[in-house]
């Protein structure tokens, strides 16, 4: 996804994998970690082949799903730091939609093609609170047995779970995130980041 390394597609790409275990409640955390996962496990990938307007559809509605799974605005809003609060409220807005956007274009579809056979079994939820952590564990052909926890907290006027970081082996995928994107604006600018990610939603649409 935009100016982050290729750790950040795989991590997402392990959501695209087959649940195995009863499925949760759909008001618990674990049923939002199930929506991402089936809604991105459905995505299909028309960068090689044109899709079919039944296709075309489908993506829609499965991307509309992942997304009502994930905090997009708080991950780009933490991934920016400091800069978020220099933005006016248009442009924040402007780059929430360019993080869903590749969201959408880059790491949906590769996360279906490249993991969609991988399956996941879920071991832990734990609620504290308004948020909580679904533990998962899904084993890779070359990387083995890794786990994934996905941290949830409560959001909106219906107190929705929703995913706000991704944990891979421990490592955030937030943190992560926010560590690239922050070189790219201490190193070059804020016109800049939006330039490369603009780049590479061209390279894969």
């Amino acid at each position: 996804m935009l100016v982050v390394r290729k750790g950040f597609v795989a991590v997402v790409a392990l959501l695209c994998s087959g649940v195995h275990a009863a499925a949760a409640d759909e008001g618990a955390p674990r049923a939002a970690v199930e929506r991402l996962v089936e809604a991105v496990r459905s995505y299909k990938d028309g960068t090689k082949n044109p899709l079919s307007a039944a296709d075309e559809a489908a993506n829609e509605r499965a991307a509309k799903l992942a997304n009502s799974s994930l905090a997009i605005r708080e991950v780009s809003r933490t991934a920016l730091g400091g800069q978020w609060e220099k933005l006016s409220p248009a442009e924040q807005t402007n780059f929430v939609n360019l993080v869903t956007e590749s969201f959408e274009t880059i790491a949906y579809p590769k996360s279906s093609t490249f993991f969609g056979d991988l399956a996941v079994e879920y071991k832990t939820e734990r609620i504290t609170g308004e948020k909580a952590v679904v533990s998962t564990t899904v084993r890779h052909p070359k990387e083995g047995l890794v786990s994934i926890d996905y941290r949830l907290e409560r959001r909106g006027s219906d107190r929705t779970w929703v995913i706000y970081d991704i944990l891979l082996d421990e490592v955030s995928l937030a943190t992560d995130l926010r560590s690239q994107i922050q070189k790219v604006l201490r190193e070059e600018s804020y016109s800049r980041l939006l330039e490369r990610m603009r780049d590479k939603l061209k390279e894969n649409s």
